[in-house]
């Protein structure tokens, strides 16, 4: 994406010197109504490429992001496309305006897959594509499941939540975020079964995300079946920019690892703590988030509170850091 973003580009920007970046894309739950809309005013690359990524699915993407209601919004089969072309639309945006080009990219869940794109890795429209059928998937797995849920659990221990989960049938530990911040995902019952445990054993505060299923968990394995389908039916090029890996935390360049990266990380653990350390001990000094931005710089403040993190949340914001 970064070279036929600078070879259509008009601005004459050039590669934006200064930090050690990485660029940030988040994943669903990050969704807000009107998500997107500042950019898509303010740069007209950012338009065109809503334009273009709407056009490359059977749904309106535009209208979603900026006249959907928050229910609609949060299906995921809708919710994916929309965070998918919010933020890969944004970054076009940015990299054309500010010749911004990060010397790493990592993406949260479905924003592994706005990250590969931003690295040049898949055609965009290849992947608001892809990005559609993974959200039908999910839906439908998530529809089968049923009663599906997911809790974060704020504790200082991640040990004790681990262990909570334990012979628990159906729940897994879907993400771990930061030190204290891990993600519990299954049946409601099981959940609640873990809940109760690690109450009984720890100081604890929990809230239900608002998601509908239990994502990272064994409930999505029919999901992940037919997802991989999908991705071995496509073409995954050589990244311009290293990308990291938000399942074992490893910089990788694209290629055919991202068909298994994709595939697994349907049903394993989400591990962005790993992806921010990785991150710190490759020299990163300034962590980017693209819209819906807030949520991921949040996770890597807490972690490494010395670094400099920029959640991108309106133009004023981008043009304060990049023509500083």
């Amino acid at each position: 994406m970064l070279e036929e973003i600078q070879s259509h580009d008009t601005t004459g920007a050039k590669h934006e010197e200064g930090p050690t970046t990485a660029v940030l894309f988040p994943g669903q739950g990050s969704q807000q109504p009107g998500m997107g809309r500042a950019f898509y005013e303010a740069w007209p690359t950012t338009r065109e490429w809503f334009e273009t990524l709407s056009d490359a699915v059977d749904v309106d993407v535009t209208d979603l992001c900026f006249d959907g209601d928050a229910a609609t919004l949060s299906t995921t089969e809708y919710t994916q496309p929309c965070v998918y072309t919010v933020s890969v639309a944004t970054f076009a945006g940015l990299a054309s305006r500010y010749g911004v080009v990060p010397d790493y990219v990592a993406g949260h869940s479905l924003g592994h897959v706005g990250a590969l794109t931003s690295a040049g890795c898949l055609d965009p429209t290849e992947g608001v594509e892809l990005v559609r059928k993974r959200g039908r998937h999910m839906q439908r797995a998530a529809e089968r499941g049923g009663d599906g849920v997911m809790l974060a659990v704020i504790c200082r221990d991640p040990a004790v939540v681990e262990r909570a989960c334990d012979r628990i049938e159906g729940v897994s530990l879907a993400a771990r975020n930061t030190d204290s911040q891990t993600v519990v995902a299954g049946p409601a019952p099981s959940v609640e079964q873990v809940r109760d445990r690690i109450a009984d054993n720890a100081r604890a505060r929990f809230a239900e995300l608002d998601v509908g299923a239990a994502f990272h968990s064994a409930a999505m394995e029919p999901a992940a079946t037919a997802f991989e389908e999908d991705l071995a039916a496509m073409t995954f090029q050589t990244t311009a920019v290293p990308v990291v890996s938000d399942v074992s935390g490893e910089v990788y360049g694209g290629g055919e690892r991202a068909v298994d990266e994709l595939g697994t990380q349907v049903v394993e653990t989400v591990d962005w703590r790993a992806v921010v350390e990785t991150l710190r001990d490759r020299g990163v000094e300034r962590f980017v988030e693209v819209p819906p931005a807030g949520t991921l710089s949040r996770f890597v403040d807490t972690r490494c509170p010395d670094l400099e993190t920029i959640p991108l949340e309106s133009p004023a914001d981008a043009a304060e850091v990049f023509t500083a």
